[in-house]
């Protein structure tokens, strides 16, 4: 008999400690501290099957971009993510066939505010991406000659920032704001462990992502609810730097870009140098000279 009544507690003991875990748990995944936590698992999942359909998987192209776990410094996002834009891209642009995947990485979370730096107007991460785009479309032709197609490039930012990003969190299209100037263009650089790219540095006008939230934003799950106060002047235009590598590849009819873009130069040429130019592309080693000559 009181070997059952002390199984018993026993049991109620496990219960009120199993309970109390849940309930601890729960806490901690629904507090700003796990944002990130939350948004890594969520994005984690979501890039494995995005890769599954993209350029890069289809053409056996290995591309790796450092992510923020490469640095010492609390700057980026731990990872580097792949999405696949082929269908919404090319009615974008007018183009039955184009397509484009898109790597991209973003500002680290903050823990006392629950979301990505992103949303930080005072940060100098604020408004700050980085990554690459994979390019099948007309402006192939005019990167085959060692130049950047301007006016497409611009249209690529302009349908990334807005229209993936920018309007999901609630701007308007008649709000846009978007001008690009070309600073300096250089020619016959080495980028990614591979010559022949052209670089491309710009300034830009166009809305930040500060706002306050809204209900029902899907990609709040991967940036986090904007939580840095009041936003007194919504989607509010920011001067930016941005610093552009392209490059087309023969062997997969491919356009390949490396971007930065960001409030700060300071930042952006940090990224260029520590994470940009230590990309990888494949394939970096190859069986003989006349290989290597053949891939660049």
């Amino acid at each position: 008999m009181k070997e059952i009544k002390s199984n018993t507690k026993r049991r109620k003991r496990r219960s009120i400690y199993i309970i109390i875990s849940m309930i601890a748990a729960i806490i901690f995944f629904l507090s700003p501290i796990s944002a990130c936590l939350r948004s890594m698992i969520v994005m984690g999942v979501y890039n494995k099957i995005q890769e599954k359909d993209s350029l890069l998987e289809e053409y056996g192209i290995e591309l790796a971009i450092p992510g923020g776990s490469s640095t010492t410094e609390d700057d980026w996002y731990p990872f580097v993510m792949t999405f696949n834009a082929d269908a919404s891209y090319s009615r974008y642009i007018g183009e039955k066939d184009a397509r484009l995947t898109i790597l991209y990485n973003f500002p680290s979370f903050s823990a006392a505010n629950g979301c990505s730096r992103l949303f930080d107007q005072d940060s100098p991460y604020y408004n700050s991406f980085y990554g690459a785009y994979l390019v099948q479309d007309s402006a192939n032709k005019v990167l085959k000659e060692g130049k950047i197609d301007h006016a497409r490039m611009a249209a690529i930012s302009r349908f990334d920032f807005f229209g993936l990003v920018l309007n999901e969190f609630g701007l308007l299209k008649e709000d846009e704001v978007f001008t690009l100037e070309i600073i300096d263009e250089a020619y016959g650089v080495t980028c990614a462990g591979v010559d022949g790219w052209t670089r491309m540095q710009a300034q830009l006008l166009i809305n930040g992502a500060a706002h306050n939230p809204r209900k029902k934003v899907i990609s709040y799950l991967q940036y986090g609810v904007p939580g840095f106060g009041k936003v007194e002047e919504e989607f509010d235009p920011v001067a930016m730097t941005a610093i552009i590598y392209g490059r087309y590849f023969q062997e997969w009819d491919i356009g390949v870009y490396f971007y930065v873009m960001g409030v700060s130069e300071d930042i952006c040429i940090t990224c260029e140098n520590d994470i940009i130019r230590q990309s990888v592309i494949n394939p970096t080693d190859y069986d003989t000279q006349q290989d290597r000559e053949a891939y660049q």
